[in-house]
């Protein structure tokens, strides 16, 4: 009886003993320190509060390039959306690019019909372009949907083609 009381206490005592690894093993896999919880929240607050932009995703701005040169464009915090019926989105247009002119003041139609100024109503994002070697000079813009500029939505770099 005394022998069986021992196994019985040695099997109680490592099934205590198996239970506390368990436990202690899978609290360790928790969610993650109180820290890391609100980093994506945070992430997201962040790029809010930056507010919308756009940019030339290439070439750079001072790059030395061959024609013909391929123009992408990037945005942030923004829809690039095509015009469609022409109604308004607030927080979304489309893109419009100047070659050698300077972006127009916020509030502006940009022209029609004017060869400075290439319009992307379908919401593309990417051009390919024959340019003449030299140096040249490109605003990015965006226009809502009566291609009116909006404010702060631009962006100008020059390359030099050889």
């Amino acid at each position: 009886m005394i022998q069986r009381a021992q196994r019985f206490t040695r099997a109680r005592s490592r099934f205590g003993l198996i239970c506390l690894v368990v436990v202690f093993s899978t609290t360790g896999c928790g969610g993650g320190s109180p820290e890391m919880e609100g980093e994506p929240e945070a992430a997201a607050a962040e790029m809010e509060s930056a507010g919308p932009r756009v940019f030339f995703v290439e070439p750079a701005d001072g790059a030395t390039v061959q024609s013909p040169v391929t123009f992408m464009f990037g945005a942030e915090n923004f829809m690039i959306e095509p015009v469609g019926d022409g109604d308004i989105h607030p927080g979304a247009g489309h893109h419009h690019f100047g070659v050698d002119t300077d972006c127009l003041p916020a509030g502006t139609v940009i022209p029609d019909g004017d060869p400075s100024w290439i319009h992307f109503g379908t919401g593309s994002t990417e051009i390919d372009m024959q340019l003449e070697p030299g140096s040249h000079r490109f605003c990015l813009q965006v226009g809502d949907g009566e291609h009116r500029t909006l404010a702060d939505l631009s962006a100008v770099i020059t390359v030099t083609v050889e």
